[in-house]
């Protein structure tokens, strides 16, 4: 196990997700004009983004993860 190719991948998973729910929150807040209802809305749609990462970064411990660094990142991994 590879613990700097985990972390890699963690990384840029986290960083995708939130990108995908802020991009969410945007098109909702244009959408939704009631600053109530947004503040609902937005509330979820944190949950689910936070809940995503929490069981993709626990779901990652039943992979064998190894970082090859090369002139791109590549991450390889296997299913145990």
């Amino acid at each position: 196990m590879d613990d700097v190719g985990r972390k890699h991948l963690e990384y840029i998973m986290r960083k995708e997700v939130t990108k995908l729910f802020e991009s969410v929150l945007d098109y909702t807040s244009i959408a939704v004009s009631e600053k109530d209802r947004f503040s609902v809305l937005r509330g979820k749609i944190l949950r689910v983004g936070n809940d995503c990462i929490r069981t993709i970064t626990s779901e990652l411990v039943n992979y064998e993860i190894e970082l090859i660094e090369r002139d791109e990142d590549i991450i390889e991994f296997k299913h145990n």
